[in-house]
């Protein structure tokens, strides 16, 4: 049986710590819960519309990303957004990214995205990846800080769908992520690396990959995972949380994995291997002392009720130190694993102003315990189902100043909408400012 370790001290101030760090601040934006949730993103900053689909150029999303100081990126247009083989990297701090501004159908990322800098605020985009084009992760980002990522859907990387580890601060909530491919001739299809000293992840779909759902970093610190849809793994759910990362660039190294796995719904799928069809999680250490610290607890396992009733029986080896209670994690809007299977099947992705054709398949193979594609819903290239998307465009609302408020809600807020300069302003005293205030409003 694995060790009962459970030090309250330890955990009580390191918590007492970190939320006397974050009080008082100001969500990210209303609904914006867990550790990133205070993240800053771009508030303050100018507001930078995308106004084409092109690679590069005035205009593109790339310049947007790529643009110095604080900046709040907002869409003039929908469609797919062709990297052309090339990574976007996001490496000045300080950009939200609200892709809920986008008209029509939204906005659909086909590359790779990279978080190289800290207080990124990232809502309602689609990244999906050609893993033909090199070995990629959908959305990657390390040794970073305040990041929250919010109703992102993710798909098609050739290593990990979403991979966000050894940063600090982060919130990954209401998220979709699914359908990772081969890595050449390999079976490299992993859905991600979590684990953030302080992370939340909340509400995210995780759906026909092979194994990693999640893989937690090794030396990853204090994170809390509850309310989350596991689906159809193939040969592994989760495993990993050794207590050391070798070679740990972070100062000073994070020598512990204190993980909480609370209130999800696990539902094995016709590519689940048989031996695994019982794993919640098969905790890893590389040796004497090596071992993380897990809570396990409230989840849901589809068609294993003792497992159910006894999480334990569902988390697999003895390299584990088992916490008899969860860490004092940063509360959110929690649910019982039932109601969180619903609202994730309901909410997550990018779901403003609706769902995809990829994504509503996803959800009703979730449903249905099905697969359409692939060998049993594990697939080796988009082209397995179909490619991406063609995502209608639409007129965006007329905005003569070009502060990213359209001029009928400046109208309609005794904002003037000839006057770019009131976008920053915050007419209600309530610490957003008027473009946070539209953004916001969009989709909550």
């Amino acid at each position: 049986m694995p060790a009962i370790c459970f030090s309250f001290f330890t955990v009580v101030l390191a918590i007492a710590a970190t939320d006397s760090a974050l009080s008082g601040e100001l969500p990210a934006f209303p609904g914006a819960e867990g550790y990133g949730a205070r993240t800053i993103g771009g508030r303050g900053g100018r507001v930078i519309a995308v106004t084409n689909l092109h690679e590069s150029g005035p205009g593109s999303f790339r310049a947007a990303i790529e643009a110095k100081g604080p900046r709040i990126v907002v869409f003039r247009v929908a469609g797919t957004i062709d990297s052309e083989g090339k990574r976007f990297s996001i490496k000045n701090d300080n950009i939200t990214i609200a892709g809920q501004t986008a008209p029509g159908d939204g906005i659909c990322i086909k590359g790779d995205l990279s978080l190289n800098a800290n207080d990124v605020v990232i809502r309602y985009i689609r990244v999906r990846p050609d893993p033909v084009s090199r070995e990629v992760d959908a959305v990657f980002g390390r040794y970073k800080e305040n990041i929250i990522l919010d109703h992102v859907s993710t798909s098609w990387s050739s290593d990990e769908v979403l991979s966000v580890y050894h940063n600090e601060h982060v919130t990954i909530q209401w998220c979709l992520i699914s359908e990772a491919c081969a890595k050449g001739s390999s079976g490299h299809r992993f859905g991600g690396i979590w684990g953030n000293n302080f992370g939340t992840y909340h509400h995210n779909l995780i759906a026909h990959n092979d194994s990693r759902n999640p893989r937690w970093a090794s030396g990853c610190g204090y994170n809390d995972y509850r309310n989350n849809v596991i689906y159809n793994w193939g040969y592994e759910s989760c495993y990993g949380g050794e207590a050391r990362q070798k070679g740990d660039r972070r100062n000073p190294p994070i020598e512990h994995s204190t993980i909480n796995m609370l209130a999800n719904y696990y539902r094995p799928g016709p590519a689940t291997r048989s031996d695994v069809k019982d794993h919640i999680a098969k905790p890893s250490s590389r040796g004497e002392g090596d071992s993380g610290s897990w809570h396990v607890a409230g989840n849901h396992f589809h068609g294993f009720p003792k497992i159910t009733t006894d999480n334990w029986l569902g988390v697999k080896g003895n390299r584990f130190k088992r916490l008899t209670e969860p860490w004092g994690a940063m509360p959110i809007e929690q649910q019982s694993a039932e109601e969180a299977y619903e609202a994730v099947l309901t909410h997550a992705g990018c779901s403003f102003p609706n769902r995809d054709s990829i994504d509503v398949r996803i959800v009703e193979e979730v449903r249905t315990g099905t697969a359409q594609f692939g060998a049993n819903g594990i697939i080796t290239t988009p082209k397995d189902v179909g490619g991406w998307p063609k995502l209608k465009s639409a007129e965006p609302p007329a905005d003569a100043d070009e502060d990213g408020m359209p001029d009928e809600w400046e109208k309609a807020h005794d904002l003037n909408p000839d006057d770019a300069s009131d976008a920053a302003r915050d007419r209600d005293d309530d610490g957003y400012s008027n473009i946070e205030e539209y953004v916001n409003g969009l989709a909550r």
